[in-house]
């Protein structure tokens, strides 16, 4: 009895492993790594875990572990050891030099690994070089090469970015934090070029993590605020050399403003954690996962390791909280796709733009919600009026109305409160404003947090008011998606939202009752022709709006 018994524990002890090794808990999984800062790369079926190796606080070189799953971590060596004497030059890497957030990539030019190392003088922040080392094999290991300051800028906090062209870009903290520098690499990838874009100007942050979609690339930032952690902060880009975008500007150190790459509770300070690296999960579709130190200053060895997956279906940085989570949540991250158009009778979801959450309706109001049951499928219907829809909840065959301000769900009918101009904006969102009263779909709180409630209310700008059109994937196969990421989608947008622009102002002045009529022509006060001429009966229908009407036909609103 006690031999099965024993063999009973064993078993449900070996499932718990079994159960635990294949998950990550961020914050709790890994405690006995000691790789703190650092980057994870993908070869030949492995991926090796790169990070600092501490002895308490001291600085103890660069540490590698190898998985194949992604799980379970064996620690390999050491990829870097600390050797040689100090030197009064300070291009060594003794024993009591400090070295950092260390980035490894492949040069398929030379046949070699290539580590860049933020490098410091022990405790003495003031040194700000970086130490770059090379190796034959990726687990090391590593031979110092060179110990300096780029361009003669010092760096601090730094990552290095591969370009698909194979082009290596170094980015790093500068000017005491004040500004991030980003620069090409040599074609050995052991020093950069002399050309250096200043990128974050003034903003002071630190932590800079890249990736890229398509042809947008994107940054994860921290602002300087010590071991401490505070809200994070990202840019994107499509030229690493050109200009970068924020959602909402943001220069305060300690994060206090702009957007949030976090959307769950514990975002104010990125899940106690700050960036080091965003890993590109291969064989999955737009995988990624976040990495973070969950800092301790007082014992750096023991920091723990926040790894949270990515999603970018929203066009931006989206991490949310897990608990616990595994590869699977890739599966469907990306199962509702946004739309190229709207098409008459299609039927879409909504997905608002900083929580990457959908609109729901779990009970009678709207909120936002993770995907699930509760998802609102709406079917879009157009009208004889330019960019307005009725919008049909499914199933249930009511209409989104507003009624003197309040969103309701009625029968259909004539009234103007049941028509909603979509009114686009660059990135592809947009601004749900009703037809009848101007008032708009909004964000309760500006809050990203599933639950939250959404109601009307006027146009604003410091109200979250987009949303993006979505549909089901896997419902509707045959739906074309937009080409999101790409350089030409914001400029096509940037195009419609002129003609869109033009024909609102027209509305203003059509409303006003403006018209001009040349040679029995009918123009609005934007030198549009609504009429070609011949024998053209305007007039204007008014309820609470006017609406012009030309040969009977409701041409502009």
């Amino acid at each position: 009895m006690i031999r099965r018994l024993s063999a009973l524990m064993i078993f449900l002890l070996m499932s718990v492993a079994t159960v635990f090794a294949a998950g990550i808990s961020p914050g709790s999984s890994w405690s006995s790594v000691n790789a703190h800062g650092g980057c994870v790369v993908y070869h030949d079926g492995y991926y090796y875990w790169f990070g600092e190796c501490r002895s308490t606080n001291k600085s103890n070189g660069i540490s590698c572990y190898r998985s194949k799953d992604l799980y379970t971590w064996t620690e390999q060596c050491k990829a870097v050891t600390p050797t040689g004497t100090m030197t009064d030059e300070n291009a060594d890497i003794a024993s009591g030099r400090t070295l950092e957030r260390p980035k490894v990539f492949y040069n398929a030019t030379t046949g070699k690994w290539v580590m860049w190392i933020h490098w410091e003088n022990g405790s003495d922040y003031g040194q700000a070089k970086v130490a770059v080392c090379q190796a034959d094999h990726v687990a090391g290991p590593y031979k110092l090469v060179d110990v300096f300051r780029p361009n003669n800028h010092d760096s601090r906090d730094q990552t290095v970015f591969v370009d698909d062209d194979g082009i290596a870009y170094h980015v790093y903290s500068t000017g005491m934090n004040t500004n991030t520098n980003c620069s090409p690499l040599e074609e050995d990838y052991l020093h950069p070029q002399e050309s250096v874009n200043t990128q974050l100007k003034g903003r002071r942050y630190e932590a800079a993590s890249l990736f890229k979609v398509g042809e947008t690339y994107y940054g994860l930032f921290s602002g300087c605020t010590g071991w401490n952690p505070n809200p994070g902060r990202y840019m994107w880009t499509q030229d690493l050399m050109g200009d970068w975008e924020a959602p909402a500007d943001f220069k305060a150190s300690d994060g206090s403003t702009g957007i949030n790459f976090c959307t769950d509770n514990g975002k104010d300070n990125t899940y106690q954690s700050q960036s080091n690296y965003v890993f590109k999960v291969p064989g999955r579709e737009k995988a990624f996962v976040y990495m973070g130190d969950r800092w301790n200053s007082s014992n750096i060895q023991s920091s723990k390791h926040v790894w949270l997956p990515l999603s970018v279906r929203s066009g931006y940085p989206a991490v949310r909280w897990y608990d616990e989570w595994d590869l699977s949540v890739f599966d469907d991250m990306y199962r509702y796709k946004r739309v190229k158009e709207i098409v008459d009778g299609d039927e879409y979801y909504l997905l608002e733009r900083y929580s990457d959450r959908i609109v729901s309706r779990p009970k009678t109001s709207l909120t936002l919600e993770n995907d699930g049951e509760t998802n609102l499928c709406l079917t879009f219907h157009t009208t004889e009026i330019p960019y307005t829809y009725k919008i049909e909840m499914k199933g249930a065959g009511t209409y989104m109305e507003s009624v003197y301000g309040t969103l309701r769900w009625q029968a259909e009918s004539d009234s103007e409160g049941q028509l909603w101009r979509m009114v686009l904006q660059e990135d592809g969102y947009y601004r749900i404003e009703n037809a009848s009263d101007g008032v708009c779909l909004s964000v309760s709180g500006n809050s990203t947090i599933a639950g939250t409630a959404l109601f009307l209310t006027e146009k604003s700008t410091t109200i979250h008011q987009h949303f993006g059109v979505y549909y089901d994937s896997k419902e509707h196969p045959d739906y074309v998606e937009a080409d999101m990421f790409s350089k030409a989608y914001r400029a096509e947008n940037k195009e419609k939202m002129q003609e869109q622009e033009a024909w609102l102002a027209g509305i203003d002045q059509i409303e006003s009752g403006e018209l001009r009529i040349e040679n029995s022509a009918v123009y609005d006060l934007v030198g549009r022709k609504v009429s070609d001429g011949g024998a053209a009966t305007v007039s204007q229908h008014s309820t609470k709006h006017q609406v012009l009407i030309v040969n009977g036909r409701k041409v502009l609103r």
